[in-house]
């Protein structure tokens, strides 16, 4: 079971989010956004569910919560009104998503498959390709020994085609392993990604990711 914070400015919310998580066999501990930053520093929890079931400018939160979560690669659940499930798209970084209102059993399989892709993460070998090197217990990239910033997803996304390297892996797959099955963002958004991910990894002597047109992508160490 995990640790889990769930931060949120609604006491409705978050009381109900308490109990129904506690119910699932987790360790919870609830704060408002303003205290969020000491609490993930200090507290460092397996996982964060975040409410963004407010009025106003959601982005803007979110926004800043990935300006406190930087370097610390903690995993994030948002929950988000059906009325502005459009939005999603431009909640860049998070991990999964849940419609609120929610059904209990559906949050459990979501926290359930989020905490066992970081144990996955945290159990594997140091693996190297060329000089690129991913360290995924401590979530570090490095090229010729140089540390890579790269936000969650997009950490995921090359560590998802490096332990796949040589395979044709196609956008769909991509989305539906890295985003997940019922993404609402389009294929585009995995072409952003990758095109993101290569100016971060590839140098003008090293090109890692190959496009295959009009199917998807491989990785491969040319």
């Amino acid at each position: 079971m995990g640790r889990i914070l769930i931060l949120s400015d609604k006491e409705d919310v978050s009381g109900q989010l308490k109990r129904d998580v506690e119910s699932m066999g987790h360790s919870v501990i609830v704060r408002k956004f303003d205290d969020g930053a000491e609490t993930i520093h200090v507290r460092k929890p397996d996982l964060i569910l975040v409410d963004l079931t407010l009025p106003g400018g959601i982005v803007e939160v979110w926004e800043q919560l990935r300006y406190e979560l930087a370097d610390s690669h903690i995993e994030t659940i948002v929950l988000i009104s059906r009325d502005r499930s459009r939005e999603i798209e431009l909640l860049e970084g998070m991990s999964d998503f849940v419609i609120y209102p929610y059904d209990v059993r559906e949050l459990d399989v979501r926290v359930k498959l989020v905490l066992r892709r970081r144990e996955d993460v945290s159990a594997g070998d140091v693996i190297k390709v060329g000089n690129l090197v991913i360290d995924p217990a401590k979530y570090e990239v490095t090229v010729d020994g140089w540390p890579v910033v790269l936000t969650l997803k997009e950490y995921e996304l090359l560590r998802y085609l490096v332990t796949r390297r040589g395979r044709v892996i196609t956008r769909e797959v991509l989305l539906d392993q890295v985003w997940g099955y019922d993404y609402y963002g389009g294929t585009r958004t995995v072409d952003v990604h990758i095109g993101r991910l290569r100016t971060k990894i590839e140098t003008g002597e090293y090109s890692f990711i190959k496009t295959v047109r009009g199917v998807g992508y491989i990785f491969n160490a040319a």
